[in-house]
C-alpha cells in the first residue's frame, strides 16, 4: 500500500505579481488654499463614501515648475474622508523627491531632461532596419454571468468587461476598457482604469453609486435625471474632465 503523503503547510509569506486598481486623484493645482477649498466642496455630500479605497496622486497635469504640495497634509485630508493615498505618478523629479520624503511611493517618475544628462550626440552608425514588432494579441473580453454582491470586485485587465447580471450596491466593476452591464447597475463602475479616456460605461438600468472614466468620477448623492434614472444609459467623458450621462 503506497504511503500517504502529508500536504505541505502553506508558507507564512508569498510574493505574487498583481495589478492594483484604485482611485486616481488628479492634481490640477498644488496651491494649498485651492486644494483645501475644493476638497471641502467635493466631499461635502459624501464624506465617508470611499471606506479606505486606495488612491494615487496623478501629477501629469501640474506645470513642470510647480512647487510641491504639502503631501503629508494632503494625504491626511483625503484619509479623513475615506481615501488612502499611497503613491504619486507622472511626477517631476522635484515632486517625486518631496513625495518620497512624505512617505509616498513614486510610480513612473519623470526622467531628468535630456539636456541635463546628455552631451552632444555623435552621428549614429548605419544599421540594418529594425524588425517590425509583431502585432499585439487581442485581449479577450471578460464576461461575468452571475450577480455581484456587496463587497465583490471584478477587474478586466487590458480590455472590456460584460456583465450579464445585476451589480448590486457595494459591488465594483473595473475595466481598462469599457464596461457593459446588461442588468441593473447599482454598485460602482470604473472604466478606463489605466487612463483610456475613450472608454465608456453602458447599462440597461442605471442606478449606480459611483461611475468613473479614466479616473474622473461622479457620485450620485442627488437623484439622477428622470431621462436616465433606472433606464438604459451610457456614461462617457466629454473633454477628458467632464462626465456625461446620456439615455440610450
Amino acid at each position: 500500500m503506497p504511503r500517504r503523503r502529508e500536504p505541505r503547510p502553506a508558507p507564512a509569506l508569498e510574493l505574487k505579481t498583481t495589478r492594483l486598481a484604485g482611485i486616481q486623484v488628479i492634481l490640477n493645482s498644488a496651491e494649498h488654499a485651492a486644494l483645501a477649498t475644493h476638497i471641502s466642496t467635493l466631499f461635502a455630500a459624501t464624506p465617508d463614501f470611499f471606506g479606505g479605497e486606495a488612491a494615487v496622486f496623478e501629477c501629469g497635469r501640474l506645470p513642470a515648475d510647480a512647487a510641491s504640495p504639502d503631501w503629508a497634509w494632503l494625504a491626511q485630508e483625503l484619509k479623513s474622508r475615506g481615501l488612502n493615498p499611497f503613491a504619486v505618478q507622472n511626477a517631476s523629479a522635484e515632486l517625486a523627491a518631496s513625495a518620497r520624503q512624505a512617505g509616498l511611493l513614486v510610480l513612473n517618475a519623470a526622467a531628468p531632461t535630456p539636456a541635463a544628462v546628455m552631451a552632444e550626440p555623435e552621428p549614429a552608425p548605419e544599421m540594418a532596419p529594425a524588425p517590425q514588432p509583431a502585432a499585439p494579441s487581442a485581449v479577450p473580453t471578460r464576461i461575468i454571468d452571475k450577480p455581484l454582491r456587496s463587497g465583490q470586485r471584478v477587474y478586466a485587465a487590458g480590455g472590456d468587461i460584460v456583465v450579464l447580471a445585476a451589480v448590486n450596491p457595494g459591488a465594483e466593476v473595473i475595466a481598462d476598457g469599457s464596461i457593459h452591464v446588461y442588468a441593473p447597475l447599482k454598485g460602482r463602475a470604473l472604466a478606463g482604469a489605466r487612463g483610456d479616456t475613450s472608454a465608456r460605461i453602458f447599462t440597461t438600468h442605471l442606478e449606480a453609486e459611483l461611475v468613473s472614466i479614466a479616473g474622473v468620477y461622479r457620485t450620485f448623492d442627488t437623484a439622477l435625471d428622470a431621462a436616465v434614472a433606472k433606464k438604459p444609459a451610457q456614461i462617457r467623458l466629454a473633454d477628458a474632465s467632464q462626465i456625461i450621462i446620456e439615455s440610450l
